[in-house]
């Protein structure tokens, strides 16, 4: 009976490892020493890309930053990212909207749109966004 139980238990503890995991953003192209990286992650259409999933707010101290997002359930994701240069936790746009500090998006794409941009995160996985 007791080695049953314990098999149950390593069961469950490995279903738990395989459902979450570990996404890491690769961050280029930032300015080093101006602000911070605001990273979010987006788990639906809805919120994107205003209220993320999980984020975090990273300072810049090189050209390349990477940031690890642990105990990730496994789905459907976008990410967003921009260099708050002025520390006013938001992104500053200019006229007609256009944003005044780099910003960027996974899949490379330029506009926020949840589709374009999104991925199937299945397990451990590193993704790159150049922000400009």
């Amino acid at each position: 009976m007791l080695k049953k139980q314990l098999l149950l238990i390593l069961l469950i503890l490995c279903i738990g490892k395989l459902s979450a995991q570990t996404l890491t953003v690769r961050v280029e192209n930032a300015d080093i020493g101006r602000g911070y990286l605001m990273i979010g992650i987006f788990n639906d259409e809805i919120n994107f890309p205003d209220s993320y999933f999980v984020g975090e707010r990273v300072s810049v101290s090189d050209e390349i930053v990477i940031v690890t997002f642990n105990d990730l359930p496994i789905g459907r994701y976008a990410v967003s990212v921009y260099q708050d240069s002025n520390n006013n936790r938001q992104l500053d746009r200019g006229i007609f909207g256009i944003p005044k500090e780099k910003y960027g998006f996974s899949n490379g794409t330029r506009r926020p749109n949840f589709n374009d941009s999104s991925f199937d995160f299945s397990g451990n996985m590193t993704i790159a966004i150049r922000i400009r």
